[in-house]
């Protein structure tokens, strides 16, 4: 498998942390890219100049990184990142933490091409925070940290991200400390540890 990535791409990274979380980093060839400067390798299998983008041994590509995980475990099965009882609930939680990493990549677009003052980039602004809190309250801090699922990646990578990007001007920790710790302790993962990107 090769697999077109970035070091600071929240989506590319939810996807390596899956492909750590299943052994198969070892079965993959990373290529790391700036899509933003449209690479003529990735414009060759991905129009759109997105990653991750993950092209499979047989030349098929996937793209998005909610399709990608998914496919993951559905072709690699074990070890299991969605356990059959709560195969609705990972799901849900999924949708919602790539949903607040689109409302985040939606402030810093504005925020970099735009107009940080308007009233769209306030009301997006306003639905990262919205979205954050989410994320933070679907999170059961009682959960065990050794045996996370993808819901669990997917809600630690969308947190950890918007206090890369964001900082104090997302401050959900200070309301739900136990959700903090647990952020912290499922950080110290290997695959999360692996994967962080690059501070400063």
């Amino acid at each position: 498998m090769r697999l077109f990535t970035s070091p600071t791409s929240p989506y590319a990274r939810l996807v390596r942390v899956a492909l750590i979380e299943k052994h198969l980093q070892d079965r993959v060839d990373y290529r790391f890219v700036d899509p933003w400067a449209s690479p003529a390798e990735l414009l060759a299998v991905n129009t759109h100049s997105r990653v991750p983008t993950l092209v499979m041994p047989s030349g098929q590509v996937l793209t998005e990184a909610g399709v990608i995980v998914l496919f993951l475990e559905r072709r690699y099965p074990e070890p299991r990142l969605m356990p059959r009882d709560t195969v609705e609930r990972v799901h849900a939680r999924l949708g919602q933490a790539i949903g607040c990493i689109d409302a985040g990549v939606g402030v810093l677009t504005e925020r970099r091409y735009g107009d940080p003052n308007t009233p769209l980039a306030r009301r997006r602004f306003e639905g990262l925070q919205r979205a954050t809190e989410s994320v933070a309250d679907a999170v059961d801090p009682g959960a065990s940290a050794q045996d996370p699922d993808l819901g669990d990646l997917a809600a630690v990578l969308a947190l950890d991200w918007v206090r890369f990007r964001f900082g104090a001007e997302v401050p959900w920790r200070d309301g739900q400390p136990a959700v903090g710790d647990w952020l912290d302790q499922l950080l110290g993962r290997p695959s999360f540890v692996a994967t962080a990107p690059p501070e400063g």
